[in-house]
């Protein structure tokens, strides 16, 4: 059986070029900010766009979300923010980009937020730089985190990524991050180099149709050959794998136990059991003397 899920290496929404335009002519810098809480997370992604790539993103939205005037409006810029909302959720609902202990189960989307620049406004030729920004929410059923060991990210090879955890957690140890740095709670770094993941029994053809170049894949260890065909690939492209899912980033962590702060207060008291606190200081002598001696000269006062 072959499990081959991205030969080409690219991650499927990261080229807003190749999402709305199926073109992937410029490099695009990526950068991926994740904060991850008890109940969820939220998945930043930072586009900046630079030299030529402004124009093939503006000439892009003017050609296919607008009227070919070599003018990018207000209206055009919208749907395209909306094209990119669309994709992005397309592109998760067809593979979950997280997982905790290597499942996704109970992960949802709860919302996604596109942020295009609007310096991306006017003429095509403009060579503005740009800036745009995407946001994906996540929500985790109850205790999934804590009672997990193990987050799963699939990102862009060579972008950019930070990780913040929860209060209370340590980072123990990671996979697939480049050049990473580890601060107890969260961490920096690159996602690494993609390892397909493929289980080989026999030999297997796969092919994908409109497919006009031929991609090779080697298995460490495999005595078969698998030969793939995927569409839009210009290159012929090879991939080892050495371990199942490879792919993506991996990072084991543990959340230490907070301990509540003890109230006795707020302890139910056990039967038979008073709830008055009793005071269990004895006054001294002179205390005594005192208050005897104001009662008497309130007795007389009243006389």
């Amino acid at each position: 059986m072959v499990r081959l899920r991205r030969i080409a290496g690219l991650f499927g929404i990261t080229i807003f070029a190749a999402l709305v335009t199926g073109s992937a002519s410029a490099e695009y810098n990526w950068s991926n900010q994740i904060t991850i809480h008890p109940d969820g997370m939220e998945w930043q992604y930072t586009e900046k766009l630079s030299d030529l790539d402004p124009y093939v993103f503006k000439y892009d939205i003017d050609n296919k979300q607008g009227n070919k005037d070599d003018f990018v409006s207000t209206w055009e810029l919208m749907k395209a923010d909306k094209r990119m909302r669309e994709r992005f959720r397309d592109a998760i609902e067809g593979e979950m980009d997280v997982r905790i202990d290597n499942s996704s189960l109970g992960i949802e989307v709860l919302d996604i937020d596109a942020s295009l620049s609007k310096n991306a406004l006017g003429p095509v030729k403009s060579m503005t730089e740009l800036t745009n920004t995407y946001r994906v929410t996540y929500s985790f059923p109850g205790g999934l985190l804590e009672n997990g060991s193990t987050i799963w990210f699939l990102g862009e090879t060579g972008s950019l990524l930070s990780v913040n955890f929860p209060e209370g957690t340590q980072i123990i140890s990671t996979k697939g991050i480049d050049n990473v740095s580890i601060r107890t709670s969260d961490l920096s770094g690159r996602f690494g180099a993609i390892n397909e993941s493929i289980d080989v029994t026999d030999n297997v053809s796969v092919t994908v149709e409109g497919a006009t170049d031929n991609v090779s894949v080697t298995v460490e260890g495999a005595t078969d050959n698998v030969s793939a065909t995927d569409e839009g690939m210009t290159d012929n492209v090879s991939a080892t794998d050495e371990s199942a899912d490879a792919e993506g980033a991996e990072i084991t962590y543990i959340i230490e136990a907070i301990v509540p702060p003890q109230n006795n207060l707020s302890e139910e008291p056990e039967e038979n059991e008073s709830t008055i606190q009793v005071p269990t200081d004895i006054p001294s002598p002179g205390t005594v003397y005192v208050l005897l001696v104001i009662a008497a000269a309130v007795l007389l006062l009243k006389d």
